[in-house]
Parts: structure tokens; sequence; C-alpha cells
């Protein structure tokens, strides 16, 4: 087993169902389990818009403006020990 110190490691739950699919799908793309969640988990986390989605959207508004993204506020640290 490999290990990558500046990645962290999840574990995760999941029904037989879902594994049997999520394996499938990683012998597809022929990339071990591990390294095909990887790239889904990855793939779905992006955050922005996809191209063009507001141009077809509202493309025929002449109004229409793309709002500037703004920066996510900071989140603050939660502590789950007790005081």
């Amino acid at each position: 087993m490999w290990y990558v110190p500046d990645m962290p490691q999840l574990h995760l739950y999941v029904s037989d169902a879902t594994a049997d699919v999520l394996r499938t799908d990683a012998l597809k793309a022929n990339l071990s389990l591990s390294r095909y969640m990887a790239k889904v988990l990855t793939e779905t986390t992006q955050r922005g818009w996809p191209e063009g989605y507001f141009e077809t959207l509202a493309g025929c508004s002449p109004n229409f403006t793309i709002p500037e993204d703004e920066p996510d506020p900071p989140i603050e640290p939660w502590d789950l020990l007790p005081a």
C-alpha cells in the first residue's frame, strides 16, 4: 500500500450495491477503486459554474450581467472535544 503524506485519507461506508457499481466503474476506467473514487470526488467538488452556463441560461436577456464570484467566508473551527 502506498502512502501520500500531503493527502488526507478518507473512509466511508456505502451499500453493497453501491460498492459493486463503483468497483465496476473503476474497472471500466482502468483505475484502482481508490484512485477512481478520488477522481469522482475531485470532479464533483469543483466549484464554479460550467463553461457557458450563464450565456446559455440567460443569453436571450440583453440586460443580463454575469455576477463576479466572491470568495467563500472563512470556516470557523469546530472542536468536537468537550471543554
